[in-house]
């Protein structure tokens, strides 16, 4: 579990957010491993703005992989041998990103701005100024940018341009997690998590809101036990909509209508992720848990990771995979939640979900080192 800290607070201070508040669970050492295969290496430079945002996420399309920074350098290199395409420095500091759409990468700045880069050589194609510090990464659907800034203001913006189409704004409590969910395009709905507990469902096309569901209701005498930030982006498969909040709870809920079909007093800010029978959580403290889809019952739990910072979880053919604060990476087996396999990318930790295609996943450490690796 990582501390939390209010959004207004300095950005000096959010340096600390990675700080543990529970000595970390020990690993202990495998008796049998699966072997992990590293196809290849890129280290890269790093800044004291990496430990600010440290949830940069690369991307993949084309067989091409774009990564970013804090400190606004931008790359696309080839996946198979790692080769360099191109590379851009921006001369600002990027808080959220990156993401890959058709013939744009879009990323935004703690300067309030998002940026859209042709993808082919990283040339700007626009910049459009928004409401305040963005924190989640922009999520294009068609021709429209939904960006979430930090102040609760939701804006589609245009890809063409980057003029703005619509708007929306939540409140803000007091104190909460220094993050946001990134929006989830689900159709004609844009699925919101919001710091307050609740998830939103906005039309794609003007913003109107369409149904809200309370995930958690806030409880306790202080603004720190009042904390029920839904900032483990939510997840769609076909109908359901699987969202979870902080020391709160997960839920499935109906995508037309925003109905609760199950939930379990369970809490993440960290993430999730799915296959065809199973929802994969780590919660709080690090626990990692298989939830059956249909009904929410715990198939198997995992506590020997407790307290160590993980990432949001990944699925990788018969397993899960998450990175903890040490930049280790753990293969967790679908079938009983065992340990299957470790590998380190580097000391300075992992905070992102690793990206998988075609058998091999693709990690970014908090130092921006990227490793391609393979299960054997």
């Amino acid at each position: 579990m990582r501390l939390f800290l209010p959004l207004l607070i300095a950005g000096s201070l959010a340096a600390c957010s990675s700080t543990p508040i529970h000595e970390p669970t020990p690993l202990e050492p495998l008796v049998t491993a699966a072997k992990v295969e590293k196809l290849w290496a890129l280290a890269s430079s790093s800044s004291s703005q990496d430990k600010v945002y440290e949830h940069l996420q690369a991307d993949l399309q084309g067989g091409v992989l774009y990564s970013v920074s804090a400190d606004g350098v931008v790359k696309a290199n080839e996946i198979g041998k790692a080769a360099q395409l191109w590379k851009q420095k921006l001369n600002t500091v990027v808080s959220a990103g990156l993401s890959v759409a058709d013939e744009l990468l879009l990323l935004a700045t703690s300067e309030a701005e998002v940026i859209a880069m042709a993808k082919d050589n990283g040339e700007i194609r626009w910049r459009s100024a928004v409401s305040s510090e963005v924190l989640a990464a922009p999520v294009v659907s068609g021709n429209v940018v939904i960006v979430r800034s930090a102040d609760g203001v939701t804006q589609a913006l245009s890809t063409d341009n980057g003029e703005q189409l619509w708007s929306f704004s939540s409140n803000v409590p007091a104190l909460s997690l220094r993050g946001d969910a990134s929006p989830v395009v689900a159709g004609e709905l844009v699925l919101l998590g919001q710091a307050n507990g609740r998830l939103s469902a906005l039309s794609i096309f003007d913003g109107v809101l369409q149904w809200e569901s309370a995930i958690v209701v806030p409880q306790g005498r202080t603004d720190l036990e009042r904390m029920v930030d839904v900032d483990a982006t939510p997840l769609v498969v076909a109908d359901v909509i699987y969202v979870a909040a902080h020391q709160g709870r997960v839920q499935a809920l109906s995508k037309l209508t925003g109905a609760p079909l199950w939930s379990r007093d369970l809490g993440t800010s960290v993430g999730m992720t799915v296959d065809s029978e199973r929802l994969y959580i780590v919660d709080d403290e690090g626990q990692v848990w298989a939830l059956d889809r249909r009904n929410g019952a715990t198939l198997w739990k995992l506590d020997k990771l407790k307290y160590r910072d993980l990432s949001a979880p990944v699925s990788y053919a018969d397993s899960v995979v998450v990175g903890d604060y040490e930049g280790q990476l753990h293969w967790i087996s679908k079938d009983d939640g065992a340990i299957i396999a470790r590998h380190q990318v580097d000391e300075n930790g992992v905070r992102v979900a690793p990206l998988v295609r075609d058998g091999v996943l693709y990690s970014r450490s908090k130092s921006g080192r990227l490793e391609a690796l393979r299960l054997k």
